[in-house]
């Protein structure tokens, strides 16, 4: 399930919890893949690496590479999954040492409160003030999730219960300090991880105004945060310094990082490689074309956000859909 920045859990709710995560979450064995302990997972734990899985779905997909006894984890998911995503990926791994946020919305950020008492938390600069400002949101996510919990499955509900309520039990006690990072860093930023070396890019206004991709060279991976929708309707944030011109952009700079082997972590859809950049590319080129045509016929922006372009018509989340049409209408009009 895709979540909504600062709004909640979902617009579905807590009823997208039916993962296979109340069965067994095993992963391939092979040398120096990770061993399940514990039979049941909230999150789709993939392997990528070695020395690296990604944390699927629930919010914004998480990374976790791991060399030399330390890890770092990218991304902390919405605040009611924080404390989950801790406790699994240590399980995966053992200690995170450092977390990266890719960019600031709830859905990558909720969790951060769960590591920022003794883990570096990492964010690019203009991250933090809208990180800072957004605590509302993420105690507000809390209280939906909460009342949302009675909808699901008992099985879902074993899963997140008990972490659920002792979140919500301190939810007094939470203040903008305990989601902010505790350190920033600019385009370019080194960080290692054991012998791994981690590279931090901004490439500009693209998704947000504060996008950071995560480069790891020697495991050719790459996470791009938001930058990347696999095959998901692609969320605008025009508040947030959205601009489809700086995304295109930003993602033909993050092809230069790539090759045809490289293993690539969307902001949210499943695991891919550099093609899917190049087809998020041809998404913005080909909705912009099409709604710079029905502004010429005259269509309002709430015609176009009705519609429902081909060969997009496919793509997961459809409600996001009207809010992507509408971003792009709003952008086109400022070019007037």
């Amino acid at each position: 399930m895709l979540l909504v920045p600062g709004a909640g859990i979902s617009r579905r709710g807590f009823l997208g919890l039916g993962l296979a995560a109340a069965g067994l979450a095993a992963l391939p064995r092979r040398a120096g893949a990770f061993q399940p302990v514990e039979t049941k997972r909230l999150f789709e734990w993939k392997s990528l690496h070695a020395k690296a899985w990604a944390a699927i779905g629930q919010g914004g997909n998480s990374l976790v590479i791991s060399d030399g006894g330390e890890a770092l984890l990218v991304d902390t998911k919405m605040p009611v999954f924080g404390d989950i995503l801790r406790r699994e990926a240590e399980g995966v791994v053992g200690k995170v040492s450092t977390v990266l946020n890719t960019h600031h919305h709830a859905d990558h950020t909720g969790g951060n409160h769960a590591f920022t008492k003794d883990v570096a938390v990492l964010t690019h600069t203009k991250a933090e003030p809208r990180i800072v400002a957004q605590v509302d949101r993420y105690l507000s996510g809390i209280k939906s999730a909460v009342g949302d919990m009675t909808k699901s499955s008992a099985a879902e509900r074993e899963l997140v219960a008990d972490d659920f309520k002792r979140l919500h039990d301190r939810m007094g006690e939470l203040r903008a300090r305990d989601f902010a990072p505790t350190g920033t860093f600019e385009d370019g930023h080194e960080v290692s991880v054991g012998g791994v070396k981690v590279v931090l890019r901004h490439f500009g206004a693209g998704h947000t105004d504060n996008d950071a991709v995560v480069h790891v060279p020697s495991l050719n991976l790459v996470h791009t945060g938001d930058l990347l929708f696999q095959r998901v309707y692609p969320y605008i944030d025009r508040d947030g310094g959205a601009t489809t011109v700086g995304w295109r952009a930003s993602l033909r700079k993050v092809m230069e990082l790539c090759d045809e082997k490289t293993v690539v972590v969307p902001g949210h859809g499943g695991v891919c490689g550099r093609a899917a950049l190049n087809e998020q590319i041809e998404y913005f080129d080909r909705m912009c074309e099409f709604v710079a045509g029905q502004i010429k016929e005259g269509k309002s922006r709430e015609d176009v956000a009705k519609m429902n372009p081909k060969p997009y018509d496919t793509y997961s989340n459809e409600w996001i859909r009207a809010i992507a049409l509408r971003g792009i209408y709003e952008e086109l009009g400022e070019k007037k």
